[in-house]
C-alpha cells in the first residue's frame, strides 16, 4: 500500500478548518465593511482547499474507495479493505507459533472442593507447533479461520475465549479481530494443543493492542481459559502445581530430540481423572529425579525419570503400552504417554536416531511427528 502524502484524518481536518476560516472571514468581512474582493479570495480560497483536499485525500490508498461518509471519530479503518485510515504505531497482524508441550513427570493428587485435583508436573516445550495469525481489521465482527476446519461452534473456541477475555480485561476495542489457526498438533492427545493456541492469541493480543503488558499479565487472563494455558505463555521447562496454574521455572531441557506418536484412540480426560479417583491404592509418581537432571543437564537422569500417573488407568486396549515399548526398541532412552494421552514420545540423543524411529513407527501410526525440544 503505497503511503499518502497525508492520512484520511489529518486531510478531513484541515477541510473543516478551511470552511471555518472561510466562514470567519466572510463574517470579518460583512462586520468590518471590508471589500468584496477581499470575501471573494476567501470564498474561493476556502473552497479550492477545501475540494482539492476532498478529491485527493478523502479515497483509500489502498483500494481508492470513496471516505466522503467515513466518520472522523468513529472510523480508523476502510470500510471497503480494512486498511488503516491513520498512521498506527501498532502492527496490523502478527503471526505466533504456538508450540506443543510433553509432560515428563504428572502426578495426580486428591480431588479438591472445587473439582479440581491437585496436580504436580514437569512440562516442556517441544518443536511440534500450531501457527496462529491475528489481523486488525474492520469488522464487521470477530471470527475465527480454522485450517483443517474446527467442528465446535467458534465462539466456543478456546481461541475466541481468549479473545473475549483480553478484551474484558484490556477494555473496549476500536476494530475487530480475524484468527487464522493452522493446526498441526493433534487434538485429544495430551499435547496441549488447544490451550498452547488460546495463549499465543493472548500473545499475540498484546503485540497488537498493548505492547507493554506483562508477562503475568497475562498468566492472569490465561488462568481464566484453562490449567495448563499460564505454561505456554512463556513455555521452555516449568513444574506446575495447584491445579497446573502455579508455574515455577527449571532449566531448559538438555539437547535431544522427541518422537511423538498419536494412535487412533482417544482419551477423556475426565474419564481418566474418575479412573485414578477409582483406584483402591494410588501410587503417585514424583518428579525430583527429573529436576535434578535438569538441574544437571543430564538427559538420561531426565529420561530415568520420566512418570505419569495416568499409565495405570489406561484402558485395556490403548495402544500406548504397544508404542512405548517400540520407542524403547527403536533406540529411546525412555517414553511414555504425555497427560492423560493418548499421544506417546520418547526421548531420543541424536536426530538421526528419532528419524530413522519415526520412520519405522509411521507405518502402524501415520501421526508420528519428529521434533526437537524448544
Amino acid at each position: 500500500m503505497k503511503k499518502p502524502l497525508i492520512n484520511f484524518k489529518t486531510a478531513r481536518i484541515i477541510e473543516i478548518v478551511s470552511i471555518v476560516l472561510m466562514l470567519i472571514l466572510s463574517g470579518l468581512t460583512a462586520l468590518l465593511e471590508l471589500s468584496k474582493a477581499f470575501l471573494a479570495v476567501s470564498i474561493v480560497g476556502g473552497l479550492t482547499v477545501y475540494v482539492v483536499t476532498a478529491l485527493l485525500f478523502d479515497r483509500c490508498p489502498c483500494c481508492g474507495r470513496d471516505l466522503s461518509r467515513v466518520s472522523l471519530l468513529r472510523d480508523s479503518f476502510c470500510p471497503g479493505c480494512g486498511a488503516p485510515l491513520e498512521e498506527d504505531p501498532l502492527p496490523r497482524h502478527v503471526e505466533e507459533k504456538a508450540c506443543a508441550k510433553v509432560n515428563l513427570t504428572l502426578s495426580v493428587g486428591e480431588k479438591r472442593p472445587d473439582g479440581y485435583h491437585e496436580v504436580e508436573t514437569v512440562m516442556t516445550g517441544v518443536g511440534l507447533h500450531d501457527t496462529v495469525t491475528l489481523y486488525r481489521n474492520a469488522g464487521p465482527w470477530d471470527k475465527l479461520e480454522c485450517d483443517p476446519p474446527v467442528t465446535e461452534r467458534a465462539g466456543d473456541n478456546l481461541c475466541m475465549k481468549a479473545l473475549r477475555v483480553f478484551f474484558e480485561e484490556f477494555g473496549p476495542k476500536k476494530d475487530f479481530v480475524t484468527i487464522r489457526l493452522e493446526k498441526t498438533i493433534p487434538t485429544q492427545a495430551g499435547l496441549g494443543g488447544g490451550s498452547s493456541d488460546a495463549a499465543a492469541v493472548l500473545r499475540g493480543l498484546r503485540t497488537l493492542y498493548v505492547p507493554d503488558m506483562t508477562d503475568t499479565q497475562l498468566e492472569e487472563m490465561a488462568a481464566r481459559l484453562g490449567s495448563d494455558v499460564p505454561f505456554f505463555i512463556r513455555g521452555g521447562t516449568a513444574l506446575a502445581t495447584g491445579r497446573g496454574e502455579k508455574l515455577a521455572a527449571l532449566p531448559d531441557m538438555p539437547p535431544c530430540w522427541l518422537v511423538i506418536v498419536k494412535p487412533e484412540e482417544s482419551h477423556s480426560t475426565a474419564a481418566m481423572y474418575a479412573a485414578i479417583d477409582n483406584m483402591p491404592q494410588r501410587v503417585s509418581g514424583d518428579s525430583r529425579a527429573v529436576r535434578e537432571g535438569l538441574e544437571k543437564g543430564d538427559l538420561s537422569a531426565v529420561a530415568a525419570g520420566l512418570s505419569n500417573d495416568f499409565q495405570q488407568v489406561l484402558p485395556e486396549d490403548s495402544a500406548a503400552p504397544a508404542i512405548v515399548e517400540a520407542l524403547r526398541q527403536q533406540g529411546a532412552l525412555n517414553a511414555q504417554m504425555s497427560g492423560s494421552g493418548s499421544a506417546v514420545f520418547g526421548l531420543f540423543r541424536r536426530r538421526e536416531e528419532a528419524e530413522a524411529a519415526a520412520e519405522t513407527l509411521k507405518e502402524t501410526y501415520p501421526r508420528t511427528f519428529c521434533v526437537s525440544k524448544v
